[in-house]
This record gives structure tokens, sequence and C-alpha cells, in this order.
């Protein structure tokens, strides 16, 4: 979703199922994004990125559900390139998860 806002900050959400989640915050043009956490839940191991729409990986974590149990957060920082939307993908779960991505507007 885009929401016309020059700077400040951002924040998208998606739940999914056992396809795993995509939430995706569309840059307008001139906005550059800096990615400052992605969070969420899953009830199964599973992949977190950081991407462009194109699938372009900008940053990669695994999420152990044994390690860290249900949630996940993490909290790179990454600028993304001008115009480009901010994407977290959770790859899969069993039956239930949700994805986070926030960060800051430039």
């Amino acid at each position: 979703m885009s929401h016309g806002n020059p700077s400040g900050v951002f924040s998208a959400t998606a739940a999914g199922t056992n396809a795993g989640a995509s939430a995706t915050y569309t840059a307008d043009a001139g906005q550059t994004f800096v990615v400052t956490e992605i969070s969420g839940h899953t009830d199964k191991d599973s992949v977190l990125t950081i991407e462009g729409p194109a699938g372009t990986i900008f940053w990669e974590g695994n999420f152990d559900l044994t390690v860290e149990g249900l949630s996940f957060s993490a909290s790179p920082t990454i600028p993304l390139p001008l115009n480009t939307d901010a994407v977290a993908k959770i790859a899969s779960s069993t039956t239930d998860c949700q994805v986070n991505i926030s960060g800051y507007i430039i």
C-alpha cells in the first residue's frame, strides 16, 4: 500500500498459512526506505527475507522454532534503493504465520 508520506515511518503486516506470507509497503516516486525491523510469528522453521519487488534479496535470516519459540524479531539496518518497495517474506509455516516490516522513510 502507498501512503504518500514523504518522510517518517512505515510499517506493513501480512498474515499467511502454509504458503508463508509477504508484507509489502509500496514506495512513492522519490522515496527511499530504511528497514529497521522484521518481526512476526510462525509455527515452523522458516527462512525470512527482506526483498525488493523483483525478488532481489537484501537480507536473509533463518528462523529456528526450537530456539526462538513462536515469535521472531530481527533489527537489521537495510537501506533500500530509491523507489524500491519494502517487502518482508516468511517462506512457509504449517498452518499460521504473520510477518511485519517496518522502518523509516528518507
